[in-house]
């Protein structure tokens, strides 16, 4: 029988420092929360001699964030789009600047502390489309991608008090 203590509910804070070295940054609220996605491609190793793989070898790993920005300022434009830059008040669009970034998310685990995922470095990947309709919130719809740095792509730390 499972443990309904360990069943997580609730939200969790999005963060983002961009540039790197910056400081963290929370984007503010969000539209349908924050989405957490790993995928892995694996290959599978055959023989002659078996009808069914030996084993299986990982050949690619992603991870991805996505959500959408009920915060439609420029900050959050900004780091939606990868080929933008934001110089005070002005976000120019198609510069062909692939900004890295480190996203930190902050949730609660089952015992009601931080469940903290870090991901030291990414980059904006998808598409942004800001609907604009009369009497409706517009939402900045944010994709990030994990990329390969020194470190791991993401840690996930449960604290404990």
């Amino acid at each position: 029988m499972g443990t309904a203590s360990k069943v997580l509910v609730g939200v969790v804070t999005l963060e983002i420092k961009c540039p790197i070295g910056g400081t963290y940054r929370n984007v503010g609220y969000t539209e349908d929360g924050v989405t957490v996605d790993y995928g892995v491609t694996k290959v599978e190793i055959n023989v002659e001699e078996e009808t069914y793989p030996i084993r299986q070898a990982i050949q690619t790993e992603s991870l991805k964030v996505t959500a959408n920005l009920a915060e439609s300022s420029l900050a959050n434009m900004s780091i939606a789009m990868a080929g933008s830059v934001l110089a005070g008040n002005v976000l120019s669009i198609g510069s062909g600047v692939d900004k890295e970034m480190a996203i930190r998310l902050v949730g609660k685990n089952e015992l009601g502390y931080d469940k903290t995922w870090e991901i030291p470095q990414a980059v904006a990947s998808g598409s942004v489309g800001m609907p604009y309709r009369k009497n409706e919130k517009t939402v900045v719809p944010v994709e990030f991608t994990a990329i390969k740095g020194s470190e791991a792509i993401a840690t996930v730390t449960d604290s404990t008090s």
